[in-house]
């Protein structure tokens, strides 16, 4: 994945506090808010170098570390102080708790104080996370230089994150000459009304600029000048003490027990040698290395707009496929509708003429408890009886007991004879499959119209219902 931007580390800027005057800043406009102003425009190519069963495992590998820096959701308005354990400390083994209650005193802070602070600690960076509702304990948690660990002392790095709902730009070719009082002063002003500090990387020209909400503008204004701004990136964190991915040099656990970058042996002697290979792109280089094309993490901007868009497409598919999972045309007759019964098109894979003599009785009777319908029915079935009766025999009168369906699937194994104009079996079969397609219809259109009139005004269903029911009387 290659994304537009610069890598930063926080060793790389100068010894400050951190982000802290960003969330000054960002408190102030919250309670005078501005429009916001800035575009953000970043290009994501995927990496396709590397295929395979060994791309997938190296894949594997990056998202494993990834997801083992993630941090437990803490309090968004909070202050989130970064505390970096230097000389070999391993908060893993000596454990979180002892190391939370080191750095608590050296701060100073008693028990009745710190109730609203929380600590949490991140065991593949090897770092501490502090969080706290309070500017004044913020402010006493950046300053903290040395924490007691079981009688020994821990040179510590703490510094304030910047706040939640901000993204980073970087910008170049900014004057060395120009101090942190000038960098604000050209930056975070009116023509700048979503940015929120500013901070040089080490001597370089180079600038990182913090910016409220999720859009990194085109352009910054420097002192009236339009600098071009690109998407800040991370870098999966590599240790150059011990060679091992998840954190870096500074807080590195086990700098006595390193590791090639190159081949993964242990404790190399100095005339080692080996063919490197990545192991996060799988390419000739050690691990990491600035060559390495998966090196970077997908910005959070990048990923956040890849959710937009995805939401966007399931919002704009055809309104009519929802119709279909809720309505499907093979679920029978809509309650709606007020038919008490139920048919299924699709036959038995064999009935006797038993079962075609008990069927149309079941039918009848459930026929009779839907009012005016069943009525007709049996009065019409009771007329088609009388007139067969007396003119044929007892296989006549069988066959007249069934319904046109029936005779469409058992007609044929009802008598051994076949009468000059009757179908033959295949031509049986056709007719079959041509009445159950068209049963389907039937039953899609009449539930489709239920679902329709369900939602229209009592006076439009009516007017609706009397047009189809009398369709004749609307005829010119």
């Amino acid at each position: 994945m290659e994304v537009e931007g610069e890598l930063l580390t926080p060793e790389e800027f100068s010894k400050d506090s951190g982000w802290q005057t960003v969330a000054a800043r960002r408190s102030r406009a919250k309670s005078a808010p501005v429009e916001r102003a800035g575009a953000i425009s970043t290009g994501a190519n995927p990496n396709d170098d590397v295929a395979g069963q060994g791309r997938r495992d190296r894949g594997r590998a990056k998202a494993k570390i990834i997801r083992g820096g993630r941090m437990p959701p803490l309090p968004k308005d909070d202050a989130k102080i970064i505390v970096r354990p230097r000389g070999g400390l391993n908060i893993s083994k000596v454990g979180p708790t002892v190391v939370a209650e080191a750095i608590w005193n050296a701060v100073g802070i008693d028990s009745a104080t710190r109730d609203s602070d929380t600590m949490c600690p991140n065991f593949q960076q090897n770092i501490m996370v502090v969080s706290t509702p309070s500017r004044e304990n913020a402010t006493r948690y950046v300053k903290i230089e040395c924490i007691a660990v079981g009688g020994r002392q821990h040179e510590v790095n703490a510094y304030e994150a910047a706040p939640h709902s901000t993204c980073k730009g970087v910008i170049r070719g900014i004057a060395p000459s120009d101090g942190p009082e000038e960098l604000d002063r050209k930056i975070v002003n009116s023509k700048n009304p979503q940015a929120l500090g500013a901070k040089r990387i080490k001597n370089t020209g180079t600038v990182v600029v913090v910016f409220d909400g999720y859009k990194v503008p085109n352009y910054v204004s420097y002192g009236g000048t339009l600098v071009r701004c690109t998407l800040y990136r991370k870098q999966v964190e590599v240790c150059y003490a011990c060679g091992r991915l998840g954190h870096r040099a500074d807080v590195c656990p086990c700098p006595d027990e390193a590791v090639c970058r190159g081949c993964g042996i242990v404790n190399p002697d100095e005339q080692h040698k080996c063919d490197p290979k990545c192991r996060l792109c799988g390419g000739r280089h050690l691990t990491a290395a600035k060559e390495c094309k998966e090196r970077y993490h997908t910005p959070y901007l990048v990923r956040r707009r890849r959710g937009e868009r995805s939401r966007d497409n399931r919002s704009k598919s055809p309104a009519f496929a929802k119709d279909d999972r809720q309505f499907p045309a093979h679920a029978g007759r809509s309650a709606s509708c007020g038919s008490s019964r139920s048919r299924s098109p699709s036959p038995p894979a064999t009935s006797g003429p038993s079962e075609r003599r008990s069927r149309p009785r079941r039918r009848s009777k459930s026929r009779g408890k839907s009012g005016s319908r069943g009525k007709s029915s049996s009065r019409s079935r009771s007329v088609s009886r009388t007139r067969s009766g007396s003119s044929v025999g007892q296989q006549k009168k069988r066959k007249s007991n069934l319904t046109w369906a029936d005779k469409l699937r058992g007609g044929c194994e009802a008598g051994p004879s076949r009468g000059p104009g009757d179908p033959l079996p295949e031509q049986a079969r056709d007719i079959e499959i041509e009445a159950q397609f068209s049963l389907y219809r039937i039953v899609s259109e009449t539930t489709r119209y239920c679902h329709v009139a369900s939602v229209l005004p009592p006076d439009v269903a009516s007017e609706l219902s009397d047009v189809l029911s009398n369709p004749s009387a609307t005829t010119p």
